[in-house]
């Protein structure tokens, strides 16, 4: 299990931009030749990676799979994440968000107040709405910019929650009584400022952790609870017969 870690992730490091040499990957991992030929033939008949000659390539959708599969395997989670590059960041922490019951939207938009608004990962588990700002942070909230990054995505999801019939329309909270809005803000590296403005800043590595106890802790977040519109019946429209 071991080796197959230490594959995985090396696939992940190394087709980050470009397909790569077997020999290369060979050399960069410390298993026997027969575990290496073995476990790459087994990724391949998977269809995780296309091998063609001497050549190993990995698309987005083959790339999260592995990643998904590295961390399944007990592979550090941090060097995982490090590999992934920021739309792969995103995708991770949509898994997740899945991987623990939420009903996930990717890139979800919406339009209100004159402008157009688009959130990261939206993730729905009744009553709550989840909305992850997903940035590559090394640092976390090491400097201004990314403080201004988290608040404008509290303001992002307050404008949000204040038109949440939007979400009703649209088919994505339905039979939903209330909602509960939560903005939290998701970087690759713990932070050393884990609340700001009552947001939590949240490792991805910290991430499944964080879904499993935070809503007995909705005291200190900052969210925006509302109560949401019922949906109207659609009226069936009545066919008269001719006699």
């Amino acid at each position: 299990m071991s080796a197959q870690r230490e594959i995985l992730v090396a696939l992940l490091e190394q087709t980050k931009e470009k397909p790569i040499d077997v020999e290369g990957l060979r050399e960069a991992v410390r298993v026997t030749d027969e575990a290496f030929e073995l476990f790459l033939k087994h990724l391949a008949e998977e269809g995780l990676v296309e091998v063609r000659e001497d050549t190993i390539k990995a698309t987005l959708t083959q790339r999260l799979k592995l990643a998904v599969r590295a961390v399944r395997a007990g592979a550090d989670l941090e060097k995982v994440s490090r590999a992934l590059g920021w739309l792969e960041f995103e995708e991770m922490a949509a898994y997740t968000f899945e991987e623990n019951g939420f009903r996930v939207s990717r890139r979800f938009r919406f339009q209100a107040e004159g402008r157009r608004w688009e959130i990261d990962v939206l993730a729905a588990r009744r009553p709550l709405i989840v909305c992850a700002e997903c940035k590559h942070w090394a640092k976390g909230l090491g400097n201004m910019t990314a403080r201004r990054i988290v608040e404008n995505h509290l303001e992002k999801v307050r404008v949000l929650s204040e038109n949440a019939p939007i979400m009703v329309e649209k088919g994505h909270l339905r039979e939903w009584k209330r909602a509960v809005f939560v903005p939290v803000a998701l970087s690759l590296q713990p932070a050393r400022n884990r609340i700001y403005r009552r947001i939590p800043v949240v490792s991805i590595i910290e991430l499944p952790s964080f879904l499993s106890e935070f809503e007995g802790q909705m005291d200190w977040l900052a969210s925006f609870p509302v109560k949401l519109p019922q949906e109207k019946p659609r009226l069936k429209q009545t066919v008269l017969k001719k006699k």
